[in-house]
This record gives structure tokens, sequence and C-alpha cells, in this order.
């Protein structure tokens, strides 16, 4: 008996060591729960406020994970390089949303194939929402600038007023004697002065008033130059940044885009200047609060916030650029691409990847 209860112990121990030595018989699917980690980026993920997750990245990926008999969890990230960083810190088993597959990111994940074709687009501020002229005096300094005069204006009205009160020539009396009659009078005059360059039928009568009335007309001649060329200037800026057609055309502008994003390296890799903001989301609002001329982002998911949530604020300048494939991200060395590659072309050919597509973007 105990030579039996041997051999069947040796046995049993060069089963396990043939299993070991050969893991292509071992599942490739995980018994435990998968964590999913992944971001809102409206139409690939939302944020339902019922806590549930929805989308056409969302709808793929419960796709795959139904044919392959896996259970999930979602697990929520605040930001693309959080959820980026639970990947690498093995926080969770897979990333879905709309992952760019970079050469960067390349060396320290796997990816999927391809779950969707995209590339780039620019959004600027909508040109049909009308001329602020209030907003464009004040950016421009025109708006400082005539109160700035307008002060200017009052102090030469009372230099002006205690020069000529009194005037014993009848000629000359056009300021009145009275403080409140006499420095409106003085205020009127030098206002025309200022606007129309010269009022003739008054002249000051002392030297002094003379004097100061040839100072205030030089005076006025560069306030006036001044004024018209910051107004122009800003109307031909105005119209400047809207001829945006091109990610050329983004030179010169003020431009956003999230913090190491492929827009961000895309526009490192053409020498164009540009503001960093936390996410694609910060840099819209930045946008649309007047902050920067354009921002750049994935090209679905730019058209779907100009059509939804930007509609009127926003659109969209030039056409598509860059091609960009999106897929599914992965801890380096894991066990689950096979399956979800070997699935993604299952989905493809059986045409259920065309109908999750008419869902979420509509039929080309």
């Amino acid at each position: 008996m105990k030579k039996i209860a041997i051999f069947i112990i040796f046995f049993s121990f060069l089963n396990l060591a043939a299993i070991a030595q050969n893991p292509i018989n071992a599942p490739s699917a995980p018994l435990d729960t998968l964590i999913i980690s992944t971001v809102e980026r409206q139409p690939f993920i939302f944020y339902q406020k019922n806590g549930e997750i929805s989308g056409f990245s969302a709808d793929l990926w419960e796709e795959i994970a139904k044919r392959n008999g896996w259970n999930y969890v979602w697990q929520k990230e605040d930001s693309f390089p959080s959820m980026i960083e639970a990947l690498t810190n093995a926080r969770s088993d897979a990333a879905i949303a709309n992952i760019s597959m970079t050469t960067e990111r390349e060396k320290i994940l796997d990816f999927s194939h391809s779950i969707y074709d995209s590339g780039l687009q620019i959004i600027i501020p909508n040109e049909n929402k009308g001329l602020n002229i209030f907003k464009l005096i004040w950016d421009s300094g025109a708006l400082q600038l005539i109160l700035f005069a307008l002060i200017t204006l009052l102090l030469i009205a009372h230099i002006l007023w205690f020069f000529e009160r009194n005037t014993p020539n009848d000629r000359h009396d056009y300021f009145r004697d009275d403080y409140k009659g006499g420095v409106w009078d003085a205020f009127w005059w030098a206002f025309i002065i200022m606007t129309m360059g010269g009022f003739e039928k008054e002249v000051p009568y002392s030297k002094l008033s003379r004097l100061l009335a040839m100072f205030w007309i030089i005076v006025s001649l560069f306030f006036v130059s001044t004024l018209t060329a910051k107004i122009t200037t800003s109307l031909t800026v105005d119209k400047l940044t809207s001829d945006i057609n091109s990610y050329q055309d983004l030179i010169g502008k003020k431009v956003g885009v999230g913090a190491n994003s492929s827009m961000a390296k895309f526009l490192d890799s053409k020498n164009i200047a540009y503001i960093e903001y936390a996410d694609f989301n910060a840099s819209l609002k930045a946008l649309e609060r007047g902050e920067i001329d354009a921002t750049i982002g994935d090209a679905p998911i730019a058209k779907y916030y100009v059509n939804n949530a930007g509609k009127g604020k926003v659109q969209l300048a030039g056409a598509v650029f860059k091609p960009d494939k999106f897929a599914i991200a992965l801890p380096t060395g894991t066990n689950l691409l096979e399956d979800i590659n070997m699935t993604i072309l299952e989905i493809r050919e059986d045409g259920t990847y065309e109908k999750l597509q008419a869902k979420w973007f509509g039929k080309e």
C-alpha cells in the first residue's frame, strides 16, 4: 500500500510539472473579476448620474467580456494620465476609452487591435455668436485709454477755467465765472478740441491758457491716433483668430491642449507653442471662457461635443488630420491580449461592430 501511495504521489507530481512547463493548456482568462479602468470621453464613455457607465467603448467591452465569459467591474478615473497609471501600477487589468496607440505608450503597455479609426481636429469659438463690442474695446485697452483721457480733460478744464475766469475782454469771455458753469464750459471746449481738432470761435484770453490749448491739441492728436490704432488692431486680431482652417494656422495663436496628450506631442513635433491644461475637458472650458483661440481634440469626440454640449459656443475648424487609431490598453505581458484580439475580429466580422458604431455615431 505504501508503494502504491508513493507511486500515486509521484505520478501526480509529474502531471503538475508538465502543466507548469506547458502553459498553453492553462486557462487564458483569469478566474477573478477583472478591473477595467476608464475615463469619461463622450461618446466613447459616459459617466451616468446613477453611477453606471455607457458609451461606444463601454458597449464594446461589454460584448468582449460576454463572449469570453468574464466578470468585470469598472474603475472610474478622473483623468487620462491616472487611467494609464492604473495599468502601469497594476491597479487595473485593462483600460478602454479613446486611447491612442503611440510609440511611447507601447513601451510600457500592450495594445489590442484597433477599435476605432480616428484623427485630430481643431475646435474654435463659434464665429456666429456675434461681435461683443464692449469686450473688444476692453481687451484692446481702449476703454482704459478713454478713461484716462476723461480724467485729463477734467484736469485741463479746471486749469483753463482758473486762468480764464473774470476775463476783462468780452470777445474772449467764453468761460463763465462761476465754478460749476465755468468748468463745464472749459471741459466742453477741451472735448471739442480733442474730437474735432479745433474750437475756432472761442480762443482763450491769457497767454498761459493759449499755451495750454496748444499742448492739448498736440496731445489730442496722439490720443485719437492711439485709440484708433488699438480698436483697429483688436478688430484685425479678432478676424485673424477666426481664420483657422489647419494646424499651420495655429502658429501665433493661443492654443490650449491637455498635458502629455497626443495633441501636445503633435504640436511639439510641429514647433507650435501651446498652453497646457489638465486634460481635454479643461482646454474646452478655457476655449469657451475666451482664454485661448483654439484647442485640438480627437475628431469623433470633438464632433460630438460641438453638436451637443458645445452647440452654439464652439465649432470645428478644418478637416481631420494626423490619422490615429484607438485601442484597448493592457499591462505588458497580460494573458488577456490574445482573447481580446480574437473577439474584436469576431465582432467586426459578424456585424456587431457596425451596429455599435451606428448606435453611437450614426450611419456614415
